[in-house]
């Protein structure tokens, strides 16, 4: 029965990595400039292999330069996000957990509103955002740890609060915002998009996405015993403050590096791991390969929805939205009886 349950989550595996290639592989073809598909790998492969170029310079900029880039952050971003919320849904044994919890969304959205009101440049709110993101969580763990000793309902009450704050504030510099630049571009940003990402971003969020990958493979087991209770993890010998450490600091990292670049997406945090665990299972070790490859084929899919519209570039978050809020109420449906 075992040898049977792995092969099919290495099948599983295998269709969704197949899935994920494939949606890599359209999305260069989906953009204002029409590039025929045999193109795109001829540019791509050149720069591996020695191969004469038979297409204009600017194809070349396009694909490398603009879609590249893109494509990567919007898998990246969307299985950091996916990752996070399945990390925080498992610890918190909570369904209703997003990445957003511990008020990553809320200091990061303030602080880039903050820098966008003094004529900040782009990286400039891009680390702007990602100070204030790490700040809010650490603000709420300081909640959680002074006040309830890490206690769960302590620090999901503590991130209700920093959040609060955090969205006070907003609203104050909002208020403050000039009108006719910074407050459309707040509101543009808090509605999430891959629209100025580069490789830069891409070179900045990888390592974050690695970094917290790792930690929470080699804390997989740990992961999955505290799932039980932290009365029970303890019991099997599980250091408890350490992995609900070490599961806030990655799903942190992944969450405030993701959102500094991209802005607040939400819904695919909390929906993804929904649908990854009804394919995988509950088992971390299982539903965290299985939501970071869904969560980046369906952020890359909206993203690519939101460049083939023309005249307009919608913002990512309205589609995750209108996509994600029908699929949760059909998975509440669905497991209105319980969850595990």
């Amino acid at each position: 029965m075992r040898k049977t349950n792995r092969q099919y989550f290495a099948v599983i595996l295998l269709l969704l990595s197949m899935l994920l290639l494939v949606a890599f592989s359209f999305s260069f073809l989906v953009g204002r400039y029409a590039v025929p598909s045999k193109t795109v790998w001829e540019i791509i492969l050149s720069r591996i292999f020695s191969i004469e170029p038979s297409w204009e310079e600017t194809l070349e900029t396009v694909i490398l330069q603009v879609r590249l880039p893109r494509i990567l952050l919007a898998i990246l971003v969307g299985g950091a996000l996916s990752l996070s919320g399945a990390s925080y849904q498992t610890l918190f044994k909570n369904p209703m957990v997003s990445p957003d919890i511990l008020g990553v969304s809320a200091g990061a959205g303030f602080g880039a509103a903050l820098a966008m009101v003094n004529d900040a440049s782009w990286w400039e709110i891009q680390l702007c955002a990602f100070v204030f993101g790490m700040a809010a969580v650490v603000l709420t763990y300081f909640i959680g740890y002074t006040i309830g000793r890490q206690a769960i309902t302590v620090l999901i009450l503590g991130g209700l609060v920093v959040s609060s704050l955090f969205q006070a504030l907003l609203s104050i510099v909002k208020t403050m915002a000039d009108t006719d630049n910074a407050l459309p571009s707040i509101t543009f940003w808090l509605m999430g998009s891959l629209g100025r990402g580069s490789g830069r971003e891409v070179l900045f969020l990888l390592p974050a996405v690695i970094i917290s990958s790792v930690l929470l493979f080699f804390f997989r087991h740990q992961i999955n015993a505290l799932s039980t209770g932290e009365d029970e993890a303890a019991a099997m010998g599980v250091n408890v403050p350490l992995t609900k450490l070490v599961v806030v600091v990655a799903s942190t990292l992944m969450t405030v590096s993701a959102v500094s670049i991209s802005g607040i997406i939400g819904w695919v945090g909390l929906v993804v791991p929904h649908v990854a665990r009804m394919i995988s299972g509950s088992s971390f070790s299982r539903l965290a390969p299985v939501s970071f490859l869904i969560g980046g084929c369906f952020l890359l899919t909206i993203d690519d929805v939101v460049r083939g519209i023309e005249g307009v570039e919608l913002p990512l978050g309205v589609l995750t939205a209108l996509i994600g809020t029908p699929i949760f109420i059909l998975l509440l449906y669905r497991v209105r009886k319980g969850w595990s």
